[in-house]
């Protein structure tokens, strides 16, 4: 059963990126072993501190342990994420991972069903101007930006170690000959798990970030996923991206999560917000503040018994002693007094990412292949009277990425067959839905037969 999501609330702090998110069972899978979740920061302060949290995972085991898997992996990891809230964002994630690998390697000992079944997870974590990405497996995150699409996660399978670390696999020697599907990491089977934590990263407005699972990755080349995220809405393209997938095939599930920044920055009218600056402004004293507020009482009190010292009794030395106290005491009580906060040390930089690197700028390669793609979808449908698409419609879509194509406008050529391809897919999903609700009320109303 397909799974989609789209969210664009109404809180300010919620608009600073619009997401959505899809999982489609595929073409040759049963049941979908793909899980996902979304968890926007539910006020400004959570998105400061977490920020907004999406979680992609793909389960393996036999039966249905993967899919177990996938969704403990979704559920477990961002509540561990959220909860660890006294520690910085990169070592939360590493934790969340962790502890939620050690709830599915419990599931799977507990039950001989469940047993060696696994996941990978990724993490990505958005907050204001700084981006984080937990990872363990073959499931990506990608971002977009500046007309170039960036893999941010290393894959952790056989065909990547060979390839980047040829000296500790020795024994392959061609990496056409390496099955792509075996992952060297996991959730749940994996023992002494290492999990890699990417960030801080510096996200910019604009920015859009791809997390998915390898049914998509396995069917779409980068260069393609960065075009359509250059062209679409978050909607509109993990739409394309899915139905993209399951036109070549779809032998695996699929799960596209797009997530853009749209600001870094509270809106100037915004109360809360104000609020929030008030507070970040003068936050909560730690000790050594404490410790300042007391040097700045002590020599603030001694400034004021020199003084009535001086003027009662008399003598230059109390006035002196008064104004080095004096002295003293706005010093060390000036950032307290005027809300000065010194700048945090800067977090230690994890990851190497980006990985990978593909141009995003529309191609014509990609415009004849989507234009070809049309065509014979189109020839499909005129063929089966099942599904009745409409047909005035299509043709103008497609009579308008001619148009562009002829003109070598490839963004407005690849935009309008996309639209059919989304079009026609959606009418074709609505088939197969009716036929299973037939099917499923004709067995409901058979009388059992004994």
């Amino acid at each position: 059963m397909d799974a989609d999501k789209t969210e664009k609330t109404e809180a300010w702090w919620s608009k600073s990126l619009v997401y959505s998110a899809r999982s489609d069972v595929g073409m040759k899978r049963r049941n979908n072993q793909d899980s996902f979740s979304a968890h926007p920061a539910p006020s400004p302060r959570v998105w400061r501190s977490r920020g907004h949290v999406f979680v992609v995972a793909d389960g393996m085991g036999a039966h249905k342990a993967g899919e177990l898997a996938s969704k403990i992996a979704a559920t477990e990891a961002p509540q561990s994420y959220l909860k660890h809230t006294a520690t910085p964002p990169t070592e939360a994630l590493r934790n969340a991972l962790l502890e939620a690998h050690d709830v599915i390697r419990r599931r799977g000992e507990s039950d001989p069903s469940f047993r060696d079944m696994g996941t990978t997870c990724d993490m990505l974590v958005l907050t204001p101007g700084a981006g984080y990405i937990g990872h363990v497996g073959d499931s990506r995150v990608y971002r977009l930006r500046d007309h170039v699409v960036e893999q941010m996660t290393f894959d952790h399978s056989l065909v990547w170690e060979v390839k980047y670390y040829p000296q500790s696999h020795s024994s392959y020697r061609q990496l056409d000959n390496i099955p792509k599907n075996i992952i060297t990491r996991s959730l749940g089977p994996t023992e002494n798990l290492q999990v890699d934590v990417e960030g801080p990263f510096e996200t910019r407005p604009g920015d859009t970030f791809l997390m998915c699972s390898d049914g998509l990755s396995g069917r779409v080349e980068d260069a393609e996923i960065g075009q359509i995220l250059e062209l679409f809405s978050p909607a509109d393209a993990t739409e394309a991206l899915v139905n993209l997938a399951n036109l070549r095939g779809g032998p695996d599930n699929c799960t596209v999560v797009v997530a853009r920044v749209v600001s870094n920055e509270a809106p100037e009218d915004a109360e809360d917000a104000k609020a929030a600056r008030v507070y970040e402004k003068r936050p909560p004293l730690s000790i050594p503040a404490w410790a300042f507020l007391s040097l700045t009482a002590i020599f603030g009190i001694l400034a004021t018994i020199f003084l009535i010292c001086h003027f009662w009794i008399g003598g230059w030395s109390s006035l002196g002693i008064a104004a080095v106290s004096l002295a003293a005491f706005l010093c060390i009580a000036s950032p307290t007094l005027f809300g000065v906060k010194k700048s945090a040390a800067p977090t230690e930089r994890l990851g190497r990412a980006p990985y990978a690197r593909a141009s995003a700028t529309p191609s014509v390669a990609f415009c004849d292949y989507l234009e070809q793609t049309c065509e014979q979808l189109c020839a499909q449908m005129h063929n089966d009277p099942n599904v009745e698409p409409d047909w005035a419609g299509v043709n103008r879509a497609r009579t308008l990425a001619t148009q562009a194509r002829a003109k070598n406008d490839y963004a407005g050529s690849i935009r309008a067959n996309i639209c059919v391809v989304n079009y026609i897919m959606r009418e074709v999903r609505k088939y197969v839905e009716l036929v299973k609700r037939t099917r499923s009320h004709q067995t409901s109303q058979e009388p059992n037969r004994e």
